[in-house]
């Protein structure tokens, strides 16, 4: 009797989303799935239906078909590149399944086979920090790029940070499910000089904005803006498009994504022989397979080196071979490259503290 009641009210609310205008059947669907999801999938997914009632209005989901849909790949692309398309109507098609109606007449957007993601040639990545410093108007955005390149922490996953998440007697950050977007890439990361420094000054700056509490955010909402404007620290920061579009413009890197600095994180530390592939994962959570074996020719010459000493022969210090965006023009080991951009962002980072 039971199992006949539960098999009725599924019917009953697959028959609403045929009846429903696309956006009430929007909230119907996403309200069944939203036990499942994690915050951070639970909000791409609003933010992606949104998009799509906002073209398809008060159509219901039977009568969007193939033409519909390829006018709103058409539209889409003035502003949107394909793999963001793709994700948008990926929800349509889970409604389309819901009803047992699948999408028949739906082709996806072909995708670049190059890889999207890139990373800095030292020379890159120290100018962009230097211009994002010397910039007040870019505080926030300067924090978070110099924590996210040298922690593997995502956009979502360093503005979600509460200052619970941080023990700085430690020297670590642990990235919390409401950032991620799934369980794996949930971890605690150590925090190295330059990252350190950020957070405390973060930390300093959320404390200005009246964050006291440890569930507040290091990076608070701003409510408004204007010459007065007011944040919330109970809410974190959801965007910095525009500090960020104007930063990367100023830094002569058009293009380079915030999640970019993730990537060139990542980068780094795949193209270090000496740090393992385990090593990786547990700070940076999944890796992309493209990426481990993008790099794995480096380790395989530390692995036969290995081998090679187990029959006795002496252990060769193989030449440490890095992969660069852009060749350095200076000269300078890189070494002595990251020392210089260590010290020039700790004086950075210490004038910016005491002119607040």
């Amino acid at each position: 009797m039971l199992a006949k009641s539960v098999l009725s009210l599924a019917l009953m609310a697959i028959a609403s989303l045929t009846q429903l205008p696309f956006a009430d059947a929007c909230d119907g669907w996403l309200d069944s799935r939203r036990p499942y999801l994690s915050q951070k999938t639970l909000y791409e997914y609003e933010l992606n239906l949104k998009t799509l009632s906002s073209f398809f209005g008060n159509f219901k989901l039977p009568e969007i078909d193939g033409d519909l849909i390829r006018a709103y790949q058409r539209t889409r692309q003035q502003n949107c590149g394909p793999s963001a398309i793709n994700h948008e109507l990926n929800l349509l098609c889970q409604m389309r399944k819901r009803i047992g109606i699948p999408l028949q007449d739906y082709q996806p957007l072909p995708l670049s086979k190059e890889e999207r993601g890139r990373a800095l040639s030292p020379e890159e990545r120290e100018r962009l920090l230097r211009i994002a410093g010397s910039n007040p108007n870019w505080e926030a955005a300067f924090y978070f790029a110099v924590i996210s390149v040298n922690t593997t922490a995502g956009p979502k996953e360093t503005m979600t940070l509460r200052f619970r998440d941080i023990d700085l007697a430690r020297g670590t950050l642990r990235v919390q499910p409401e950032g991620v977007k799934n369980v794996h890439r949930i971890r605690t990361i150590p925090l190295n000089d330059e990252a350190l420094k950020a957070v405390q000054f973060a930390m300093e700056r959320a404390k200005r904005l009246g964050a006291t509490e440890p569930d507040h955010y290091l990076f608070p909402f701003r409510v408004y803006g204007g010459q007065n404007p007011k944040f919330d620290p109970s809410r974190h920061q959801t965007t910095m498009k525009t500090s960020w579009t104007a930063l990367r413009r100023a830094a002569g890197l058009p293009g380079f994504r915030m999640y970019d600095l993730r990537h060139h994180a990542i980068t780094a530390l795949l193209e270090n022989p000496d740090v393992s592939e385990q090593t990786v994962e547990d700070i940076a959570g999944h890796v992309n397979p493209k990426m481990k074996k993008r790099y794995s020719h480096i380790r395989m010459e530390y692995k036969r080196a290995a081998v090679d000493a187990i029959l006795g022969k002496p252990l060769k210090k193989q030449p440490h071979r890095e992969v660069r965006t852009k060749k350095s023009t200076s000269g300078t080991p890189r070494a002595n490259q990251r020392t210089e951009v260590v010290q020039e962002l700790a004086a950075v980072l210490a004038k910016l503290l005491n002119s607040a």
